[in-house]
């Protein structure tokens, strides 16, 4: 499903990355919760780069971008994905598999009397669900 530059009500997933160390061999394991994930509300954007008003790199034309403004704050070394509507309608993937994304950049808006209004993630399509969550 391909979206106009427009707000739309939504749902995401939220990916965590926690650290374990194995007691036997001491050795850091990286484990992500793509199988329990943080489900929060969202209003979503698609952004394609060539078409928006924002200012992109040149080296960011052929990426996909996908910005999310939430209530929530969330930070650069958690990842989001499993991007749908209210009603079940799943954006930015083909067929049943999911599309995982980086949180590259996080803003925060604030209203005219210093409130904040929401935060903005603006994600970068990383791998789909499939080819990680193993």
């Amino acid at each position: 499903m391909n979206l106009i530059p427009k707000s739309y009500p939504s749902l995401i997933d939220i990916y965590t990355n926690t650290q374990i160390i194995d007691p036997d061999t001491n050795e850091t394991i990286n484990r992500w919760n793509y199988l329990e994930p943080e489900t929060v509300a969202c209003n979503v954007v698609a952004l394609k780069p060539k078409e928006t008003l924002e200012i992109f790199g040149k080296q960011y034309e052929h990426k996909k971008f996908v910005k999310i403004e939430t209530a929530s704050k969330f930070d650069l070394s958690q990842q989001a994905g499993n991007v749908r509507s209210k009603r079940g309608a799943v954006y930015f993937q083909p067929g049943d598999d999911p599309y995982v994304f980086n949180i590259s950049n996080v803003n925060t808006q604030i209203d005219q009397l210093g409130s904040i209004v929401c935060y903005e993630l603006y994600l970068e399509f990383f791998a789909a669900l499939s080819e990680i969550a193993r």
